[in-house]
């Protein structure tokens, strides 16, 4: 058995003079403008917002996952440059309770796009079980998070391109903003 959860406060992707990029970032008007995508092959998962998972009186997303596969909800955002701030606030956790081998993960990912909507490269905001073997590579940064608390995530995106080496930020035209649970493994 496997389980994970990815709670996530507001995010935003703004650029310029406060222009917004992620549509209902905040999660206020249900999970509009978001697809959500499972691969439910074992275990049972959930997608949902709520005001309950945090002090504040906003709304928050909630996406789980208990064995194998994945949970996610995403958005692609058209991205006029990479001078832009991303920003969240997130709560992640992953655990994964058997299985030799298997493991887990909760993670905040930001796909970078070419023009036409094939993925060159990743940053990964990531809370991981301990035998879950992703590494940062030319293609992919991990920022591993060992904390359990809500914490505040922000970097500009421009940035964070110069992590991986083997995308090239003038081929970026759109971002993915992805919130997926994951595991590998089987039931029993």
């Amino acid at each position: 058995m496997k389980k994970y959860v990815l709670l996530l406060l507001p995010m935003f992707l703004v650029i310029g003079l406060g222009q917004e990029l992620i549509q209902n970032g905040d999660f206020e008007n249900a999970l509009n403008f978001w697809t959500t995508e499972t691969n439910h092959n074992q275990g049972s998962w959930e997608v949902s917002r709520s005001t309950t998972h945090h002090p504040d009186p906003d709304y928050e997303v909630y996406v789980y996952k208990y064995d194998r596969y994945h949970a996610r909800i995403k958005q692609v955002v058209d991205m006029p440059t990479t001078n832009a701030d991303f920003s969240a606030s997130a709560k992640l956790y992953s655990r994964h309770i058997s299985g030799t081998g298997y493991y887990a993960y909760a993670t905040v990912i930001l796909a970078y796009l070419d023009a036409s909507g094939t993925e060159m490269g990743k940053t990964m905001i990531i809370s991981k079980t301990a035998n879950c073997n992703l590494q940062s590579t030319p293609t992919q940064h991990l920022i591993v998070v060992t904390s359990t608390d809500w914490e505040d995530y922000e970097f500009n995106i421009a940035d964070e391109l110069g992590n991986l080496s083997g995308v090239n930020p003038s081929d970026v035209a759109k971002v993915c903003v992805y919130l997926q649970s994951y595991s590998t493994g089987r039931s029993g």
